[in-house]
């Protein structure tokens, strides 16, 4: 398989939809609740208490709250299930996965020496996975829009000499010229547009208005119904994952200060495929198109944190994590397959990998405050609450891209989004019993396209002295609209989102 680099691209990769660019800004921004049983039971709920090595993600303070050296790991099991409505048709998918979703250490260093200032100093290294990319959902119905109709949009403006072979040179050597030319200068359609056209053209999707004429920009469908089976399937896999350096310390065993360094990986590749067939009236009867786009990401952000005991009883927590700035790598490849009774079965698979310019995109930043109550060592009720505006996500090149389209369309779209976290710890003996509630509010002006998120969550834990046990479960829905990106429809489907997750944690005081 050949891979050239585009040298101009529509803005953050044209073959994604405008909201879709959107939406996806907003998912590699947000977080899910992940980490050690403990820290989901309750919530997350932890940035007064930190004694967690989950809690310090959000507050990097909490790690000189151990009294000991302290190991964690996490195994993870995820059940989504997305229902999904459009155009008075309804499907249901379901997915899962297993995964680690965090690892850590904590090492303390205790100073015994009661008339120094500094008490305690703690190192810890963590690696926390942010947020699954995982997602799966279909949706088969009738409509009376055809996918042709895209590839018409898409053609338009684009001369029909542009999507015809000269001399020796094949359609693969075509597909790939049409990504590698520079049609900046007086022209309204980008390289990916060209392709989208050529794609349709060579499918025998579209046509020209007048094949003798190679300067002719006008195109028509060549499928000739008002009634289309359609089927269309979104599969990403991928994930969102922050290792950490920490470092913190405490003062007169009253007030906690930490530090965390962050480094980022996004691994993120999305599949979607659109099917579409027809009667045997129409020159096309049946079309199926595929596009598949990875994504790869290496980032760095910084947290400070501390936390403050005003007494036995009341502890007060305040951090501030910084924005994420990441380079990001993105490719595509794509493939069409078209059966008529005029030309039969064509398939066009162009066989090249689209690499393109890497850019820069930066999340917002967030800040948290929090109290807990600590009963001894009887229990615990924690709050916690977050401010991230989201309207901060940027994005920018070093090279020739020009985003401000989408920057200002992220200024108008999205807003502030406040977090509310609330955990509690009833302990027995050995063991422990836990809860939460989680709410997110929407990142966007319009919470129609995204709505709030609600969380709940339970769990326990066993002490056995130096080994501990955790077993947690976290409940989430969500509802958002999405468009069915390869399509000129104009009405978005509905996504209802009900997420579950299973923790279980081991962990060692050393």
């Amino acid at each position: 398989m050949k891979k050239y680099p585009l040298i101009l691209a529509t803005i953050f990769i044209g073959v994604i939809s405008y909201g879709q660019n959107l939406y996806e800004a907003y998912q590699l921004s947000s977080s899910e609740l992940k980490g050690t049983a403990r820290y989901t039971a309750m919530s997350g709920a932890f940035g007064a208490l930190g004694g967690d090595i989950s809690a310090l993600k959000d507050n990097p303070a909490g790690s000189s709250i151990f009294l000991n050296n302290y190991l964690s790991g996490t195994l993870n099991a995820e059940f989504y299930k997305n229902d999904v409505g459009f155009n008075n048709y309804y499907n249901s998918s379901n997915e899962n996965d297993l995964d680690i979703s965090q690892l850590g250490a904590v090492f303390v260093f205790n100073n015994y020496n009661s008339e120094e200032t500094v008490n305690k100093f703690a190192l810890g290294l963590t690696y926390d996975k942010q947020k699954s990319l995982d997602d799966y959902y279909n949706w088969q119905g009738i409509t009376n829009n055809s996918i042709s109709n895209f590839f018409v949009d898409q053609a338009n403006g684009i001369p029909l000499d542009l999507l015809v072979p000269i001399g020796n040179e094949s359609s693969y050597d075509l597909y790939q010229f049409l990504g590698e030319a520079d049609f900046s200068v007086n022209n309204n359609y980008t390289n990916n547009q060209a392709q989208n056209a050529y794609l349709g053209y060579e499918a025998f999707l579209i046509n020209s208005t007048d094949n003798t004429d190679f300067s002719n920009t006008e195109y028509v469908s060549n499928v000739q119904e008002n009634n289309f089976n359609q089927q269309y399937d979104y599969l990403a896999t991928g994930f969102n994952g922050k290792v950490s350096g920490n470092a913190s310390l405490a003062i007169n065993n009253k007030l906690y200060l930490g530090l965390n360094l962050n480094g980022h990986i996004i691994n993120y590749e999305k599949n979607t495929i659109f099917y579409e067939n027809t009667s045997a009236s129409s020159n096309v009867n049946e079309t199926y198109f595929e596009n598949n786009v990875l994504t790869l990401g290496a980032g760095f952000s910084f947290d400070l944190g501390a936390i403050y005991k005003v007494s036995d009883l009341v502890r007060l927590g305040a951090s501030y994590n910084s924005p994420q700035w990441y380079t990001i790598h993105n490719e595509t490849t794509q493939y069409i397959e078209t059966y008529g009774e005029q030309n039969g079965s064509v398939v066009f698979d162009p066989r090249v990998i689209n690499i393109y310019p890497d850019y820069n995109y930066k999340t917002p930043s967030r800040l948290n405050g929090s109290l807990a109550l600590v009963f001894g060592k009887s229990g615990i009720i924690s709050f916690e609450y977050s401010y991230k505006d989201y309207s901060k996500i940027e994005y920018d090149s070093n090279s020739y891209y020009n985003f401000n389209s989408l920057n200002n369309a992220i200024d108008n779209v999205f807003t502030s989004s406040s977090t509310y976290k609330i955990g509690g710890e009833y302990r027995f003996k050995a063991w422990s019993f836990r809860g939460g509630y989680r709410l997110v509010e929407s990142p966007y002006e319009n919470d129609n396209i995204v709505s709030d998120l609600t969380g709940y969550s339970a769990g326990l834990g066993y002490s056995f002295g130096n080994i501990i046990l955790g077993l947690s479960y976290y409940y989430s829905e969500q509802d958002s609209q999405q468009q069915f990106q390869y399509t000129s429809f104009n009405t978005p489907a509905s996504v209802e989102r009900k997420l579950s997750n299973v923790a279980a944690t081991f962990s060692i005081n050393l």
